[in-house]
């Protein structure tokens, strides 16, 4: 069985189908799956889904791009009460984008908004990052024991080292079928330490790259990393199933 811990079954890409999507995740070995908000709106919804599936789960959070796109203005307040919903297991996604540098600043401050959340009601991070791995791992060096997960993970060997010093797990998707970038990271991590996500709608893995991205297709996720490794796809995913439980306490 598998976890998919990062997905975005809540958005209009799904309204038509979404119970069919979900219906084929766990057809095809997804044992349970978090869905990930990036703003209000959208960690509302993914608290709404949990709620009709028993095998679903929310985290909720602010995507540092979202004051971009549409606007919303992160409060911490707003999320203080629907932390405490009873399938509430992560606090994202939030982190650092430097498409510009220009409001890296407001990035810093809400991203440690959400690392006390997290701390507050004892919930791991879930972090995305773009081009700033370097901030993040000052700013989570800086903020003491934290759990957590970088999902989508984008950088070096010496960043998922500095990574793991610090307790945390990184996560890969499909983008592991169709570049090369991140071998040398899945071939040498400690299996221990890692996490499967799809990332969904996006980053669709081979042989789905132009089509939707969804839940089911995280067994071609496994399938990479166990030829990358050389260890057969049941241990990766009984191990990274395992890892999954171990941080979000599925």
């Amino acid at each position: 069985m598998l976890i998919d811990t990062h997905a975005h079954i809540d958005g209009e890409e799904y309204d038509k189908d979404r119970s069919e999507v979900i219906g084929r995740a766990f057809e095809n070995g997804v044992e349970k799956i978090i869905n990930v908000s990036f703003d209000l709106a959208s960690a509302k919804r993914a608290i709404d889904l949990a709620g009709q599936y028993e095998s679903i789960y929310a985290a909720i959070g602010c995507h540092p791009g979202t004051r971009e796109e549409s606007g919303y203005v992160f409060k911490k307040s707003d999320y203080s009460e629907i932390a405490k919903m009873p399938k509430v297991v992560a606090i994202g996604e939030c982190g650092l984008e430097l498409k510009n540098a220009s409001d890296l600043a407001d990035q810093q401050d809400i991203f440690l908004e959400q690392i006390d959340l997290a701390r507050e009601f004892n919930l791991p991070l879930i972090v995305h990052c773009r081009n700033a791995h370097k901030q993040v791992i000052d700013i989570l060096s800086k903020a003491g024991s934290i759990k957590g997960v970088i999902h989508c993970f984008s950088g070096s060997w010496q960043s998922a080292q500095r990574y793991f010093e610090l307790g945390l797990y990184i996560s890969f998707n499909g983008i592991i079928t169709y570049a090369p970038d991140y071998d040398k990271v899945v071939r040498n991590m400690p299996l221990e330490r890692l996490l499967l996500e799809t990332d969904c709608p996006y980053l669709s893995p081979v042989p789905f790259r132009s089509e939707r991205n969804e839940p089911a297709n995280l067994e071609y996720v496994v399938q990479r990393i166990a030829e990358i490794r050389g260890e057969p796809a049941e241990k990766i995913a009984d191990v990274t199933t395992q890892n999954a439980k171990n941080l979000f306490g599925l």
